[in-house]
């Protein structure tokens, strides 16, 4: 796991314990937004995604009257296109294709262009999907060590990403 830290981390969690101690400040709290993670920022949990998992880990739920239609006919979806209709099977490495259909049809609703879902990778997050990129960059070619190019100020797990995997910065 990588850890968010850096100098603007830091000054701001030093920012947090001032307040905390009273110390009057131009500012009532500090809103932390590098963290990614939308419900630690007040956002509520989006139902529908929750419960079309719950259905899809325990189908036996797709004929409770307590769900709405719409989650049930998204779960039998899902669940049709896992092998064996089941999420403990093994999908193709790239992720299930309906999904990967699902999302071809936004990006290309999103952006204007035709999208190839033959060409969407699924990734468990964004961090694995960085990994992966990285990792496809490792090592020399004609004698030569790739070369990342990163924002900055940067998440902590570009830098060591990039040095775990001797690349340049």
């Amino acid at each position: 796991m990588f850890l968010n830290r850096g100098p603007h981390i830091l000054r701001a969690a030093g920012l947090e314990q001032e307040l905390e101690e009273g110390v009057d400040l131009p500012f009532e709290e500090i809103i932390w937004t590098n963290i990614g993670d939308s419900q630690a920022m007040g956002q509520p949990p989006i139902t529908f995604a929750r419960q079309v998992l719950t259905l899809c880990m325990l189908p036996s739920l797709l004929d409770d009257p307590n769900f709405p239609d719409d989650t049930k006919t998204r779960a039998r979806l899902l669940l049709h296109s896992c092998p064996g209709g089941s999420l403990g099977s093994s999908p193709n490495c790239k992720g299930l294709e309906v999904v990967r259909r699902h999302v071809a049809d936004a990006i290309s609703r999103r952006d204007g262009q035709p999208s190839d879902w033959r060409h969407v990778v699924l990734c468990a997050g964004a961090s694995q999907g960085i990994e992966v990129i990285l990792k496809l960059l490792a090592g020399q070619y004609e004698g030569m060590t790739p070369g990342v190019l990163t924002p900055v100020p940067q998440y902590s797990l570009y830098a060591s990403l990039i040095k775990q995997l001797d690349l340049y910065e």
